[in-house]
């Protein structure tokens, strides 16, 4: 068996919150119609590829999302609370017009969208701290299954600070350097025991039939 690690790493389908341009962070909110298409579309694509198995979020956006390539392969999700999009503390549960109208436009432009890297959540998670909760995890399920093809589901923005890490950009260059990965997009990484390796990021040209939303909050 080889020792190389291989790693899919997918966004979950568009949720009722990206619809709504609404931040959900633990909020648990199902995909909208349009990401149970995405969702089925990403696993009809890589229904050849090999994989040994499946991890997810607990959020119900990202464990629906993994079902579709579990069941392809009758295989089972596993799921861990680490692997869940940053806490968003006060902003859960609001659309960008209230976090605008209770924070102001410059908060929302200045300090989440061009200091993505920097920016920590009023009463919830630092980016930052998202991002290496969300790096050990991978970190830990990697050399759990060594030699392994995983798949992992998850969400945008710990995808985004993870993606960031592995691959030496600093946290204050993230918001002009790595974009959020779309919907449903699968981004893939190897690790061969010591260290990650990213090969190929938020990859979504099989889901130009069914639509692709590129959502700027999460």
């Amino acid at each position: 068996m080889s020792n190389s690690t291989k790693i899919i790493l997918v966004r979950h389908g568009q949720s009722i919150g990206n619809l709504t341009r609404t931040f959900l962070g633990h909020t648990d909110l199902d995909l909208s119609e349009m990401g149970y298409l995405q969702a089925k579309a990403t696993a009809e694509h890589l229904k050849n590829e090999k994989i040994d198995i499946i991890y997810s979020s607990d959020l119900k956006r990202a464990y629906n999302t993994a079902l579709f390539h579990g069941k392809m392969r009758d295989l089972d999700v596993i799921c861990s609370e680490n692997l869940r999009e940053a806490f968003a503390g006060e902003w859960e549960g609001k659309n960008v017009d209230e976090l605008i109208e209770i924070w102001g436009r410059e908060m929302f432009s200045d300090q989440w969208k061009a200091r993505f890297g920097l920016f920590t959540f009023p009463a919830g998670e630092s980016i930052k701290a998202a991002g290496i909760r969300f790096y050990n995890e991978i970190l830990t399920i990697s050399r759990k299954n060594q030699g392994k093809t995983i798949l992992i589901a998850a969400h945008a923005a710990v995808i985004r600070a993870f993606w960031a890490i592995i691959s030496g950009v600093a946290w204050e260059t993230v918001a002009d350097t790595i974009p959020f990965a779309t919907n449903a997009s699968y981004s893939v990484l190897t690790f061969d025991g010591e260290k990650f390796t990213p090969l190929e990021y938020s990859n979504d040209e099989h889901l130009l039939e069914v639509g692709i939303t590129k959502v700027n909050l999460i």
